[in-house]
């Protein structure tokens, strides 16, 4: 102890010490502890996410589809690039918790509404509108913008809807298959091309989906985004790199299919199948890789500077973009909101998901009639391949000849279930796959036997010198529909209020006789549909 000279200690001062030290000690334990809370929020979730990414099946698309076999691998990658760059990303985590409430309602709307239909891309995409509700918990709009690119590549590796990936690459598949058939030509074989099916005499090969180049366009795609996000050039060399994604693609599947039509014509189909298979696709994805990196030098030739490519890829942030490093920590209101968005999606989906569905009663397709007014069928059946792709519970596949006219090729295909992507084929993927080529596809209305009328697709398709009409049409429940869209999204309502997702598709076709007109062809066509319509409920019931 001391004195002050008057007789008084100076305990007084030292005990008067002690109340700051005591303060600024709470106010670290304070942090501590608040730093604690966040990071097992943040914890508690990615565990929930990572539940809900398992529950609907993104997971196994990851591990079991060749075409996504590099999701997690991209994810990994992109988790990576935003932990090297963390210390720019600009944060203004949401003050309250009412907005991201909102935002939070509508992955959880998503899933719910996938899950009733069983249209399980929506779940699938709920998960990844989770993601954009994380972002927006930890930084508010500025880290969503900040992280637009690596969000949109995220989304690359959720499959497409089942209704929309044949439209989008049913050219693709016819230009592989025209490049293939070229290459084999250039190595000497003999082929003739219908569609997508090559004809070499004795073998034939059906270019499907994954030799067309969907095996490799997703993944050289995603690559060739997260190549370009990461390449410090200017904007129009990014966008040219990733869009050579594709003719890369197209290019190195089209020498694929070439060199696999040589080597089964010469050494028999074995050489289509097994490991060699397998070899021969990582070989070509290794060469297209090399080719996108490529491209990727070349555009870099062009720009000022001349940078080389390795000195190019920055993982890390520019220096003047670089702030000092803070850790994300968001609102701990906003993360709790999203955490219990999440869990109650995981816990409903499933619940909606596993709801029994009603299979109404029906005649079975095989009791189908073989006379309809004057019409009299020859049935026939599709290729093993072609049932296959198909997927229907059932089909009927005949012409209808009539005594007084020519015939009319009907084509039935009756689908119990339409959950987890068994739906019907769309026409204007399959006809183009078999060589012809689409004239016309417009909507037209005709009649229904019973005075009134139905709207359905009329399609015009050449080959050759052959012509052929159709119409066509799907059938849920009581409703027809000539959109493939609006016919999926009616799959919301018939699961909701009539527990069922059963539907068909109708297709009718007849092909223009020597000199006959393309009026005479329709007439004959909607006589049939005519007395048709009036049979089909007993067996594709409303």
């Amino acid at each position: 102890r001391t004195s002050d000279g008057l007789g008084n200690d100076n305990k007084s001062a030292r005990s008067m010490d002690r109340p700051g030290r005591d303060l600024t000690g709470e106010a670290t334990m304070k942090g501590a502890s608040t730093r604690r809370g966040m990071r097992a929020l943040w914890i508690a979730l990615a565990l929930a996410l990572s539940w809900l990414t398992y529950r609907s099946g993104l997971v196994t698309v990851w591990l079991d589809s060749e075409e996504y076999s590099h999701g997690l691998l991209v994810l990994l990658v992109l988790a990576y690039l935003l932990w090297c760059r963390r210390v720019s990303l600009p944060l203004r985590p949401p003050s309250g918790v009412l907005g991201t409430a909102a935002f939070a309602l509508v992955p959880l709307s998503v899933a719910a509404i996938g899950a009733l239909a069983g249209i399980n891309q929506l779940e699938m995409y709920a998960v990844w509108l989770f993601g954009l509700v994380a972002v927006y918990a930890a930084g508010g709009l500025p880290l969503l913008r900040a992280l637009a690119v690596p969000l949109l590549i995220a989304f690359m590796v959720i499959p497409l809807p089942n209704a929309l990936e044949p439209k989008l690459t049913a050219q693709l598949q016819l230009v592989s298959s025209q490049l293939g058939a070229w290459f084999i030509r250039r190595f000497g074989g003999v082929v003739h091309l219908q569609g997508n099916v090559i004809d070499m005499g004795s073998i034939q090969l059906l270019i499907v989906e994954a030799c067309a180049g969907l095996r490799y366009l997703y993944p050289l795609m995603s690559l060739g985004a997260i190549l370009g996000y990461l390449l410090r050039a200017p904007l129009w060399a990014r966008w040219t790199l990733f869009l050579s994604t594709v003719p890369i693609t197209v290019f190195m599947n089209s020498f694929r299919i070439g060199v696999t039509g040589i080597l089964a014509e010469r050494w028999g189909l074995e050489h289509t199948e097994g490991f060699l298979h397998l070899f021969e696709g990582w070989v070509v994805f290794v060469v297209a890789l090399a080719l996108l990196l490529a491209v990727a030098w070349l555009l870099l030739r062009l720009t000022p500077g001349r940078p080389g490519l390795l000195d190019a890829i920055a993982f890390q942030p520019e220096p003047q973009a670089a702030e000092r490093a803070r850790p994300v920590v968001g609102s701990a209101a906003a993360l709790v909101a999203v955490i219990v968005a999440v869990l109650v999606a995981a816990v409903v989906a499933p619940t909606l998901a596993q709801r029994p569905e009603i299979v109404p009663e029906r005649r079975s397709l095989a009791e189908f009639p073989v006379h309809i007014g004057e019409w009299t069928s020859r049935e026939y059946r599709l290729p093993p391949l072609v049932e296959n792709v198909a997927g229907a519970t059932e089909y009927y596949y005949a012409d209808y000849l009539s005594p007084t006219d020519a015939g009319v090729n009907l084509y039935l295909s009756y689908y119990e279930t339409q959950r987890r992507g068994k739906i019907p084929h769309s026409p204007t993927v399959c006809i183009p796959g078999d060589g012809w080529q689409i004239v016309s596809n417009r909507p037209v209305t005709i009649d229904d036997g019973s005075g009134g009328q139905v709207t359905v697709n009329r399609l015009v398709s050449t080959k050759g010198d052959q012509r052929v009409l159709a119409y066509y049409w799907l059938k849920q429940g009581e409703r027809t529909y000539s959109s493939e869209t609006l016919a999926r999204l009616d799959l919301i309502r018939l699961a909701a209020f009539q527990r069922r997702t059963d539907g068909a598709l109708v297709r009718l076709i007849a092909q223009l006789q020597p000199g006959e007109r393309e009026e005479d062809v329709e007439r004959r066509i909607r006589r049939f549909a005519a007395a048709l319509i009036p049979v089909l409920p007993a067996y594709v019931p409303d």
